[in-house]
């Protein structure tokens, strides 16, 4: 028994979703392997293809209502909303899933796109990112148009093909909408997998709900020493493996700086725990699961280029340095830090532009959204020892997600996921092997869809 099921209340809403038909058409979704290619052109568009064609032979309701356009293979579907005072939802989601490690097939106990469907989960690579929640969005909004009719708000949903990679069907539709002059409510897209142990911020004993309203920056910073080789028994002034490794480690050691931010101590308030005014922020540097939310976080993650002998000295080689910037510090600000910290040694530095954000803008958790996805969250999930239902809590994501792409038109971007699992499950399954989910918390999260759709736009 999944212990994140404890946490359910109200599973005997909606009693006609039809569960076996709901989990098949998951199953039959995530056997369609929309893998993302090391580039645009080494990705199978076939899969996407196919998966177009499920969705429209699954969900005629919302096809037949919808204005559906492609942006390369990335999908926008426009319901249009009675009053167009309204302004729209936004409901995102990304189609791609990450690869299977090759040499890790047989580490599946059912096909990674297999699909498979059982009496408690449904298996497949996607299955908790993000497959559940795009197939969640369009079943919620199928429902509400086949008992409600067309919505009084427009519902948008957008569903890009790259978010895995470079996100550049998440940046296309997000900058249409604001070509078009199209500024919607609120947006959902996802976020954490899991019901928060709120121990770590002070409160012990209490559970909550995340909702991230904003999203570290991301900057890979590559670093690049010259040499001309040569035999490794006269190294005189050192090789470049050497010299690289000093750089290296000057960067991984040095202080970039900790604060407690505004977000942070939203945070904190939410949980009870107060809002920091007297907190100090190294503190947090001492914690494993809290340091990355004070500080830009440097990991040394890739080096290139060395020697395929021991008695042979390297030439050019490389190494690739991932950072995420907290609130308030740019890519440029890093690259300038990198370039001091390595100035005195023959190192090149460059940030690698194509994919590198600086931190996104801080969502208001405020509107017809925040206040709808709140009593969505009151309703369905609730503490078993006291009773209450779990606090929304608002924070920062140190991920990346797609909702950054769609700032340019949406001032409350809600990172946000309804189907949780245990966090076991979460931390072994995403990205990686047997990643799967109950049936039951796939219902419980279209319920949660389907209340949010009726109290915001219906």
């Amino acid at each position: 028994m999944a212990d994140v099921w404890r946490f359910f209340s109200h599973e005997d809403d909606l009693p006609d979703l039809d569960a076996d038909a709901l989990c098949g058409r998951l199953g039959a979704e995530l056997s369609i392997p929309t893998v993302d290619g090391p580039t645009h052109d080494q990705t199978d568009w076939a899969a996407f293809d196919r998966l177009e064609a499920f969705f429209r032979a699954s969900f005629p309701l919302l096809f037949d209502a919808a204005r559906v356009e492609k942006f390369d293979h990335s999908l926008m579907l426009t319901v249009p909303g009675r009053n167009q005072e309204l302004r729209p939802a936004l409901l995102l989601g990304h189609m791609d899933v990450v690869p299977v490690v090759p040499g890790t097939e047989a580490d599946w106990t059912y096909g990674a796109f297999d699909g498979h469907v059982d009496d408690e989960y449904v298996w497949g690579r996607g299955a908790l990112d993000m497959s559940d929640q795009v197939m969640g969005n369009l079943e919620a909004v199928e429902y509400v148009l086949g008992h409600d009719g067309l919505p009084e708000r427009t519902i948008i949903v957008c569903m890009g093909q790259d978010e895995e990679t470079l996100q550049t069907g998440a940046r296309t539709m997000g900058a249409e909408l604001a070509r078009r002059g199209i500024r919607c409510e609120f947006s959902l897209d996802e976020g954490s997998y899991v019901v928060s142990d709120l121990a770590p911020y002070g409160a012990s004993g209490r559970h909550g709900l995340m909702v991230f309203l904003a999203e570290k920056g991301y900057a890979d910073v590559r670093l690049t020493v010259r040499s001309a080789g040569g035999h490794s028994s006269n190294p005189f002034g050192g090789t470049s493996l050497a010299t690289l490794g000093r750089a290296i480690a000057r960067l991984a050691e040095a202080d970039w700086g900790c604060e407690v931010t505004p977000l942070l101590r939203q945070t904190l308030e939410a949980v009870g725990a107060g809002g920091g005014a007297d907190l100090d922020p190294r503190e947090f540097l001492a914690d494993r699961d809290l340091f990355p939310y004070v500080t830009t976080t440097c990991a040394p993650t890739m080096i290139c280029g060395g020697s395929a002998q021991a008695n042979v000295m390297p030439q050019d080689m490389t190494a690739t340095v991932n950072f995420r910037l907290l609130t308030g510090t740019t890519a440029a600000d890093v690259l300038a830090r990198v370039r001091e910290l390595v100035a005195d040694l023959p190192v090149e530095a460059e940030l690698v532009a194509e994919v590198s954000n600086d931190p996104s803008a801080v969502s208001v958790l405020e509107g017809a959204g925040a206040e709808g996805l709140r009593a969505a969250c009151e309703r369905y999930f609730v503490d078993p020892a006291t009773g209450e239902p779990l606090p929304l809590v608002p924070a920062l994501l140190l991920g990346a997600s797609d909702s950054r792409m769609y700032e340019c038109c949406c001032g409350t971007c809600l990172r946000f996921s309804p189907f949780v699992a245990d966090a076991d499950e979460v931390s072994r399954g995403i990205h990686g092997t047997d990643e799967r989910i109950t049936r039951r918390a796939y219902l419980q999260g279209i319920r949660l869809l389907v209340h949010l759709l009726r109290t915001t736009c219906c």
